[in-house]
């Protein structure tokens, strides 16, 4: 590869970690939500089962807030997601800057 294609592609790397942040800040608050929201809905559904076996009234609870709880698992998994895409991109990053390095040594052996 030439000096203006590793260049490129270290731009484009660099703008694809950019909007990587941007996304993983968005499924991090998109997953507080959701946590706040199944936890709100769990603890009121718990206070409202009066009766029954402990069993029976998580039954009732899970069946009350299972949607909520769902919702809540989806969004951690798009943050974990988000999150390993950064990695990825910083790896890739890191790995096209060490090629970059060893591109100038060799421009500034050879003069």
């Amino acid at each position: 590869m030439d000096l203006d294609t590793l260049t490129a592609e270290a731009w484009r790397l660099s703008q694809l970690l950019d909007k990587g942040i941007v996304a993983l800040r968005q499924a991090a608050a998109d997953y507080a939500e959701a946590e706040h929201e199944y936890r709100t809905r769990n603890a009121m559904a718990y206070l409202e089962t009066e009766s029954g076996t402990v069993a029976e009234r998580e039954a009732h609870v899970y069946a009350l807030v299972g949607d909520f709880r769902r919702r809540r698992d989806v969004a951690d998994g798009q943050k974990l997601a988000a999150l390993e895409a950064v990695r990825s991109r910083r790896a890739q990053l890191s790995a096209l800057q060490s090629v970059l390095a060893a591109h100038r040594a060799e421009a500034e052996l050879s003069r």
